[in-house]
């Protein structure tokens, strides 16, 4: 049968009736069958007897009088008396012509080639895959065990391979009984929906025999289905899914498998009726769906598979089929090369940073187009931007849902087209350039890092090949490039600052100066007294930014909201209504009335619109609170409640394949009640072990999604499939209904013991999952909050742990982990050094790996404070190299540097210098010089960075010496010349690299090296601990090192009370960031101990801080 002419002459798989069907004709948008004419009577179509029997005078079915319906591409049909249908030509009970109308809906006409054939979809990150399985149920449970149990399960672990997350979307557990009628046919036309939306053109898999489904009615389709699918009546579900999935689109990623129907023979006769359908037109639907199949695919993609008969499965009427291996081959195979013809291993040169703008602008344009009375506020950002002098930036504050993101879109999108008209004054030739980006609304839009690489690249500071290797340099980069007058103008808007990812470089706000460059222009949106909020209005009161508050809607502008988001659905409320609806008090909040005008739009009952209007909660949480227990009795009931409660309790969100596996255990999934508490105390071990990569069935999920979508934000890398809660206000909804929390934020009693239940499961889960980064990630949140120590000291000995948290600088989550959950820093040592030694004494270990291991091992243990065992370990790895490994230099020169900084560890602990240190210093002192000779004849950017950070340490370490007094080989004054001799050099190449962190701290060691009490030794200090604010932050390392040596400097000049000061910020900052028990929060709280300055203390009222939540940095 052909398709896409106005003419067609189709082959008659109906032999009784005649060899040939009429033709269509189309006369003015209107296809008539010319023969035999279709009569309707109440909602039964039926078909006249061919010799005219039947026919009833004044009863054609188009005629002049007819309303016309407008498909979703432009064209105009009559309908049939009060039916309303896409395509509504045809006699639905008339296979041939159901299919001539399937014909002219084809989205790619027969013989024009699918430009999507090709696709190629290049990525850098993970991705999710989603296979629509469509057939029949009855008939095809044994075809679809072996898909879930053994087909689906090793092509997801190819997949992953690839960083591909495989979804199947498997609809067999049928529709409830009680769903409507459009539930159904929407859950399954909304899965292919996702299908397209997540991977372009679906991966679909469809399973034919004897039996065709069910066959919805015209008064089975409500119009609303029948304009967004275009509804071809007299097809079956089934067939519509192929129709929607394959056919129109001519989808290349479509599969179909024809089982062959000998075994039916063997069936016994009572069980037969599993296959066959009783629908007296299905032998003949079926025969032309396969032709029409035929001459659409290539004939590759339209495999027949044969099976035998193998029993009946007992305690059952399930039969067993022993399938041919073809299927199992087919399958895989053809998914494999479909998948990795779109979704290629190799690295991309599809830039991911332009994929980034792209979305953010869809994103824009999106929100921009639905912004009411915002004028006001929108002209003041207009006026910052073309102010003179303003060199701070605009905050828009505003709590959660009071329409930020809205203003910021409008706000940017209308900058982007004064900027292109050169309508911002100060722009110059170039003009200025518009950055913007939305926190939270696409898909890795959270990760601070990603943001600012972009920005830098859209600048031009940077390219591709050079970015910034981590967050740290990018902000340093960032943060000078926002202040030089050479940079090019911009405006940047970020959109919900306080939702990027929480760490202590984003929470300290290094990437943004605190003096703007004067073509430069920052509007940020945040919820205020957040972190971002209070460290950019304190950090600098002489430079404090411009602030505006976003104010309630007017009632003027939340009219024209309800009137549009109803409107979109045909619906208008009364003036009586409206004025209900407009009179409570949240209906100013923005959030508050789009949910609010979702639950009318879904309410189905007009009558009693009114009374739904009166009963919305006037609190954005109680409404919230109703729209949860809806979503409850409306999609998956207990499944929507752990899907909430587990995105709750996670880190970072969840991946969908993460929660799909752990809802699969529905058993086990809530809480028991108090009755069954006891007994689930005693399953803790088997609880840990009953993940078994089950995946909890597409149709449930589907109902699931469903009903959240819109509450959910894409969160993590671009497309691979992380759920997290989009509006924070949902969090607190959750937590006040389903954890039991009180209105006041409080403990009802039950709430412990629920997110103890939900923080074990995830505990169980990740804690045998195979995904190293997530495993990571999620981890030991949920075990700390458990307290759980012996699983978290299990989990930082395993060495894959060890090495993803291993940072050579300073290994903070690694550290924090141990202080908070697995015993402190002396069992970390204990426990870290007999690995190490444990290693060593292996007969048989490789040397090359063991010296890695002390040198890993060594690097902890010095950063936790124990420098004598690190020193040990240090020594060893160095002995063994040097003798057994050929000494050589890419090795010796780490080992060296490694063997300087613990031996300075130990010489740090002591509060005073003496001269029985020299010893000491002089090793020091030795280890540093050689590390810096060996560094000297190693190339390239890492070596280059590593020598200037030794010099630094040279140079202090010879500051020492001088203080120390000297001796007869290097005087007082020849080490403080060459110390600064160092130094300087060392700032030379941080200058050369824009290192403005560690510039910081070569001013620093220059101010030690400096004369004592001098006012240049004050202003390098003034200039270091600057430099430290803008890059680090206050809770920093660093920042700790600059207080304790100006408090130094203030005591030599006998200024107790300014020294007290800085020694007590000292002390808060090594407390935050070491934790209590480190030998650097010690020293600290030991000198606040002293006489003097408890005196002071007391003169003041002072206390000392004590140990809070702990920064990593």
């Amino acid at each position: 049968m052909g398709c896409g002419a106005s003419v067609v002459t189709v082959p008659s798989t109906m032999g009784k009736r005649r060899a040939m069907v009429s033709v269509l004709v189309q006369t003015d948008g209107v296809y008539v069958p010319e023969d035999p004419i279709v009569k309707r009577t109440a909602d039964v179509y039926r078909t006249p007897n061919l010799e005219g029997e039947g026919a009833e005078a004044g009863e054609d079915v188009v005629d002049d009088k007819t309303p016309l319906l407008t498909d979703s591409h432009g064209r105009t049909y009559k309908t049939q008396g009060n039916f309303y249908g896409h395509l509504v030509k045809h006699n639905p009970e008339d296979v041939e012509a159901t299919w001539l109308a399937v014909c002219e809906t084809l989205d790619v006409p027969k013989g024009q080639k699918n430009m999507r054939k090709d696709l190629v979809v290049r990525r850098s990150g993970w991705k999710t895959v989603r296979i629509f399985v469509s057939s029949t149920f009855k008939d095809f449970q044994h075809e679809r065990e072996v898909l879930v149990k053994q087909v689906f399960p090793d092509l997801r672990a190819w997949c992953e391979k690839r960083r591909l997350h495989l979804v199947e979307c498997d609809l067999r557990w049928g529709i409830p009984k009680d769903s409507t009628t459009e539930l159904t046919l929407r859950t399954c036309l909304g899965e292919i929906d996702r299908c397209y939306a997540d991977n372009i053109m679906p991966y679909f898999l469809n399973m034919t025999s004897e039996r065709i489904g069910w066959i919805p009615t015209p008064g089975d389709v409500p119009q609303s289905l029948v304009e967004e699918y275009r509804w071809i009546f007299g097809l079956s579900i089934t067939e519509m899914e192929i129709i929607h999935g394959a056919y129109r689109q001519d989808n290349p990623n479509s599969l179909f498998l024809v089982r062959n129907d000998d075994f039916l023979e063997s069936v016994p006769q009572q069980h037969r009726h599993m296959f066959l359908d009783e629908h007296p037109l299905a032998a003949a639907k079926i025969q032309m769906l396969r032709s029409m199949l035929e001459d659409r695919f290539p004939k590759e993609r339209l495999v027949k598979y044969s099976c035998k008969y193998s029993g009946i499965k007992p305690d059952s009427d399930k039969i067993i089929l022993d399938l041919d291996d073809m299927f199992y081959t087919k399958v895989m195979e053809f998914f494999q090369q479909r998948i990795s013809q779109q979704y290629p291993l190799e690295e991309s040169n599809v830039d991911p940073f332009q994929q980034m703008k792209e979305s953010h602008e869809s994103f824009m344009k999106q929100r921009c187009d639905s912004v009411w009375g915002r004028k006001a506020i929108l002209d003041e950002i207009d006026q910052y931007i073309d102010g003179a002098g303003n060199d701070v930036p605009q905050l828009v504050l505003g709590n959660a849902g009071s329409g930020k993101s809205s203003i910021l879109a409008k706000a940017a999108d209308q900058t982007v087209t004064r900027a292109l008209n050169h309508k911002i004054p100060g722009g110059g030739k170039q003009g200025w350039h518009v950055f913007y980006h939305f926190v939270g609304a696409v898909p890795g839009s959270i990760e601070l890092e990603g943001a600012l690489k972009r920005l830098l690249l859209e600048l031009g500071v940077v390219k591709s090949s050079s970015m910034p290797k981590d967050l740290e340099e990018a902000s340093q980069l960032c943060c000078s490039t926002l202040s030089n007058v050479n940079t090019r103008p911009i405006v940047v808007f970020v959109d919900a600052l306080n939702q990027f990812q929480s760490d202590a470089v984003t929470l300290s706000m290094t990437w943004v100066p605190r003096k703007l460059a004067p073509q430069v222009r920052c509007v940020f949106s945040m919820i205020p007294d957040t972190p971002p909020h209070v460290t950019l209005t304190t950090r600098d009161t002489e430079n404090c930014p411009k602030t505006l508050t976003v104010p309630p809607l007017t009632l003027r502008a939340r009219k024209e909201i309800v009137a549009e988001v109803l409107g979109r659905f045909q619906k208008k409320l009364t003036l009586d209504q409206m004025i209900e609806l407009l009179n409570k008090e949240s209906s100013a909040n923005p959030l508050w009335l789009s949910i609010a005008c979702e639950e009318l739009r879904v309410f189905g009952d007009f009558k009693q619109i009114s009374e739904k209007v009166a009963s919305l909660k006037d609190s954005l949480l109680d409404l919230l609170g109703d729209v949860l227990a809806r979503f409850e009795e409306e999609n998956g009931s207990f499944l929507l409640v752990a899907t909430l409660c587990l995105l709750e309790v996670s880190m970072s969100g969840l991946l969908e394949s993460e929660l799909l596996n752990i809802l699969s255990e529905e058993e086990n999934l809530m809480p028991p009640s108090n009755k069954e508490e006891k007994g689930s105390k005693e399953k803790s071990e088997k609880e840990r072990k009953r993940f078994k990569g089950e995946q909890l069935p597409a149709y449930k999920w589907a109902q699931v999604y469903r009903a959240l979508r819109t509450f959910l934000r894409p969160y993590g890398d671009s497309g691979e499939g992380r759920l997290d809660f989009y509006h924070r206000s949902l969090s607190k909804a959750v937590r006040r209904k389903y954890f039991k929390l009180n209105p006041d934020g409080s403990d009802s009693g039950e709430t412990k013991k629920l997110f103890r239940w939900w923080h074990t499961l995830l505990a169980d889960y990740f804690q045998h999952s195979e995904n190293l980064d997530r495993k990571v990630e999620e981890y030991p949140h949920h075990v700390l909050f458990l307290n759980d120590q012996e699983r978290m000291t299990e989990f930082l000995l395993d060495q894959k742990v060890i090495d993803k948290l291993y940072n050579e600088e300073f290994s903070s989550s690694l550290l924090l982990f141990w202080r908070k959950g697995a015993g402190g820093i002396e069992r970390l040592t204990e426990l870290y050094k007999g690995q190490a030694l444990n290693m060593a004494n292996c007969g048989d270990v490789n040397k090359e790996k063991l010296t890695v291991k002390l040198e890993q091992t060594g690097h902890i243990l010095h950063q936790a404070g124990s420098y004598e065992d690190a020193t040990e370990l240090a020594r060893m790895a160095y002995n063994i190299e040097e003798k057994e490994l050929g000494n050589r230099i890419e090795r010796m020169v780490d080992l060296s540097s490694l063997m300087c900084y613990c031996i300075d560890g130990q010489l740090k602990r002591h509060e005073f210098l003496t001269r029985s240190m020299l010893k000491q210093e002089k090793e020091c002192i030795e280890w540093a010089k050689k590390a810096i000779e060996l560094r000297k004849q190693l190339k390239g950017k890492v070596h280059k960075f590593k020598l200037a950070k030794m010099m630094v340490q040279l140079g202090f370490n010879l500051s020492s010496w001088a203080l120390i007094g000297g001796n007869e080989e290097m005087t007082t004054e020849a080490a403080l010349q060459e110390g600064k001799q160092q130094v300087t050099a060392a700032i030379a190449i941080y200058e050369e690299m824009k290192d403005l962190g560690n510039i910081a701290e070569a001013k620093m060691t220059l101010a030690v090296l400096s004369r004592t009490g001098s006012t240049e030794q004050l202003k390098l200090y003034e200039e270091a601990m600057d430099l430290c604010q803008q890059v680090y932050g206050d809770y920093s390392v660093l920042a700790g090192r600059i207080y304790i040596n100006t408090g130094i400097y203030y005591e030599d000049i006998g200024n107790y009370n300014k020294a007290y000061d800085y020694f007590r910020n000292n002390y808060r900052v090594h407390l935050q960031v070491f934790g209590a028990e480190h030998v650097k929060a010690q020293r600290a709280r030991k000198i606040l101990k002293e006489p003097m300055y408890l005196r002071i203390s007391r003169e003041r009222g002072d206390t000392l801080p004590e140990p809070e939540n702990e920064v990593v940095t």
